[in-house]
């Protein structure tokens, strides 16, 4: 979107606009919501985002305390969530459970709350940030069925963020990088279940995608649903393996240590171990 019409609906300079952007300024309440309106993003969204920068880039001096995860943490959300229709703290305690809870009390407390997330994401036409994420924290708890229910609207979210010329912003970078990773680990389900038929259009909605060159993950999901088709559809698993192999080379030596996990949690760890998922 051109900055011009955010700086009108906002009523706000240009060096205003950019200083707020470079950190070197505050914003009314007002004009931040004006701003929001335009660009189609929620204050939700923008407090979410907000709120995961500072926990990347803040330098924290003191340890958080572990949040205490138990039976009243869903249930306080469940009653938000029936209360005001506001999906974040369903999202919120989902996080914290997958985050916090162990593996037994994980299990317990994320069936209480899958039933609703399974209503909510399913009538979803549209997918925030929030969905998104949710989407990913829940999908290997989803029947396929479910997922099938689900994946036309991330398809035609993703095709309408394409379409709306905001893909530069940085909020709709992580956005674009959420619902492109259920994309992929959606592929990797439907030929876990022996459903490849559901998978062509996504390799096709990947290939039509033209990601900024700086956006590193974005690039990687691409390449990986090119491993997953030379694997599973051409059936190269020499090739398959190659490709691979790069990718994670790439990881190795271009990502910091610190990030290396979750692109291994991503990839199944290994070739062999993600050829086993993949076509078991």
């Amino acid at each position: 979107m051109p900055v011009k019409i955010i700086l009108a609906h906002a009523d706000i300079s240009r060096s205003r606009f950019y200083g707020y952007l470079n950190g070197s300024g505050d914003l009314a309440m007002s004009r931040l919501l004006s701003i929001l309106e335009v660009i189609h993003v929620s204050l939700d969204e923008f407090m979410l985002y907000a709120r995961s920068l500072k926990g990347i880039n803040g330098n924290m001096t003191l340890q958080q305390e572990t949040p205490l995860i138990n039976e009243a943490t869903v249930e306080s959300a469940l009653q938000t969530y029936k209360q005001t229709k506001d999906v974040a703290a369903i999202a919120t305690a989902v996080t914290q459970i997958k985050t916090h809870a162990s593996e037994e009390s994980a299990g317990k407390l994320l069936k209480k709350l899958l039933p609703t997330v399974r209503n909510v994401l399913c009538k979803r036409h549209y997918f925030s940030i929030i969905d998104a994420n949710l989407l990913l924290d829940v999908m290997d708890s989803l029947r396929y069925e479910d997922l099938q229910t689900i994946l036309p609207f991330v398809r035609k979210t993703i095709m309408q963020q394409q379409a709306s010329q905001q893909t530069g912003l940085e909020m709709e970078i992580t956005r674009q990088q959420a619902l492109l990773t259920v994309i992929y680990q959606y592929t990797l389900r439907a030929f876990h279940e022996q459903a490849s038929a559901d998978t062509k259009r996504d390799f096709e909605l990947v290939d039509s995608l033209e990601p900024a060159i700086s956006d590193w993950y974005t690039n990687v999901i691409r390449k990986l649903m090119t491993v997953v088709r030379t694997l599973a559809v051409a059936d190269n698993e020499y090739e398959a393996r190659v490709e691979y192999n790069n990718i994670l080379a790439a990881v190795y030596a271009i990502q910091p240590q610190s990030v290396w996990n979750n692109y291994e949690r991503l990839m199944h760890n290994n070739f062999n171990d993600f050829k086993t998922y993949t076509m078991p």
